[in-house]
């Protein structure tokens, strides 16, 4: 598996993961094209693709400060789920000393569960912690999301931290007014 960050929109790359983007996740957690670009010259947001013999296996946004990474969208091609992809891209994010936090819906159904087992089986835990997430969008609410992180639980400071980080840094590469 070949990983790429693609950065500039205009090439057949880009559209099809614009796409899987697009089609991965509700309104409310995507930014908008312009967003984007702009956290693509962040040197800290690593827009990450998976391609395997010239195919869209998946994609991972992640931002790298410090000591964290924080996974901010994980997404597989619809037409590979269920063939160890998802697993695959945990992996790679995690080769590294970065302590790795994300965040998942609440428990609400079926599949908020069974995201939440994937993740785990992968070696990551559940944490204490809440997090009510800014939304990317004017029109959208904040959400209340769920916290897990590898390879242990983080602490009350690193929690801490990642709010920080969140509210303080990657709020600003979501529309504003």
């Amino acid at each position: 598996m070949e990983f790429l960050q693609i950065r500039e929109p205009g090439n057949e790359s880009w559209n099809k993961v614009w796409e899987l983007y697009e089609d991965s996740f509700p309104l409310a957690e995507r930014r908008k094209v312009d967003d984007h670009l702009r956290a693509c010259e962040d040197d800290r947001f690593y827009p990450l693709s998976a391609w395997e013999g010239g195919e869209l296996i998946g994609l991972m946004f992640f931002w790298e400060w410090d000591s964290y990474r924080y996974l901010e969208h994980l997404a597989v091609n619809s037409e590979l789920r269920g063939h160890g992809y998802g697993s695959q891209l945990l992996r790679h994010l995690r080769d590294s000393a970065h302590t790795i936090i994300l965040e998942i819906d609440p428990l609400s159904n079926e599949l908020s569960v069974r995201r939440l087992q994937f993740y785990e089986r992968s070696g990551y835990t559940l944490t204490p912690y809440r997090f009510f997430h800014l939304p990317y969008r004017l029109d959208a609410k904040a959400q209340e999301l769920l916290i897990l992180s590898y390879p242990r639980m983080i602490t009350k400071e690193q929690h801490n931290d990642f709010l920080h980080f969140v509210n303080e840094e990657v709020i600003r590469y979501c529309e504003q007014e």
